[in-house]
């Protein structure tokens, strides 16, 4: 029989030890089940999250990836600050360029020549009704240094009237 000094100490008796390993304990796996089950459920919700959200632009988006297999492309469209008055509704296509291609930065020539032809590809294969502004990114990333980036932003109705300028 421990006496009241032992019964007092923060220690407890082999005989302790050995009834609370007798219990099975499943705390530890449930949380770990549980964390699982959640980190699963997250990665599903973002994977259906940017399946809607790209979902709409996903013809154009291939189809440029078609016509410049060298090149990444990122299409989106909305209401930018859709909370504000006077926002208009706008499709942009960015288009991220290999090393390898023009320099968006010295050549404003083909940079034009590369928007309208984006825009042509869009009012192909994206439904242009509901935008009042079309905007085209053409950016270069050079590693270690600054991107280059050449930034067009007009509304629809004047990117119909823009032809291709002739090379030099």
């Amino acid at each position: 029989m421990p006496t009241p000094a032992e019964s007092d100490s923060p220690f407890r008796s082999p005989q302790g030890d050995q009834e609370e390993r007798a219990r099975p304990s499943h705390a530890g796996r449930w949380t770990v089940a549980a964390m699982l089950l959640f980190g699963f459920g997250i990665v599903g919700a973002l994977w259906l999250y940017w399946d809607q959200y790209t979902r709409p632009f996903r013809p154009l988006q291939t189809a440029i990836l078609q016509k410049y297999p060298d090149c990444r492309a990122y299409v989106v469209g909305g209401r930018p600050k859709s909370h504000q008055e006077g926002t208009v509704s706008t499709l942009r296509v960015v288009l991220q360029l290999p090393l390898e291609q023009i320099n968006p930065v010295e050549n404003e020539t083909a940079c034009l020549n590369w928007a309208i032809d984006l825009f042509h590809l869009a009012r192909e294969f994206q439904d242009l009704r509901p935008y009042q502004d079309f905007e085209v990114h053409l950016v270069q990333q050079i590693p270690e240094k600054p991107a280059r980036q050449w930034t067009l932003h007009l509304p629809i109705r004047d990117w119909e009237d823009l032809k291709p300028i002739p090379a030099e």
